[in-house]
């Protein structure tokens, strides 16, 4: 698939030994993952794009940075990652 690196959820699955290479070699990326977002005891996803930060391959594990904070997804919860714009 055209620009985008990865994909999950029904697509190739995301190699995070890869992506940790990545970054190690200061590549910018961008994630877009469902986050799990619980309302009145319902669970429903937004889909998010935020600023891959780093990963932790053994515990399966994404860094993000969103909204200012840094948060951690996992795995299964990402769909794409893209190189980020203007890298």
């Amino acid at each position: 698939m055209p620009g985008s690196l990865a994909q999950a959820n029904g697509g190739s699955p995301v190699d995070l030994s890869e992506i940790a290479d990545k970054l190690d070699r200061d590549e910018k990326l961008t994630v877009t993952y469902r986050f799990p977002v619980s309302t009145n005891g319902d669970t429903q996803f937004e889909t998010r794009t935020g600023r891959l930060l780093d990963v932790a391959a053994e515990a399966k594990l994404l860094y993000v940075s969103y909204e200012g904070q840094v948060i951690w997804i996992k795995d299964n919860e990402v769909i794409s990652l893209t190189p980020e714009e203007g890298a």
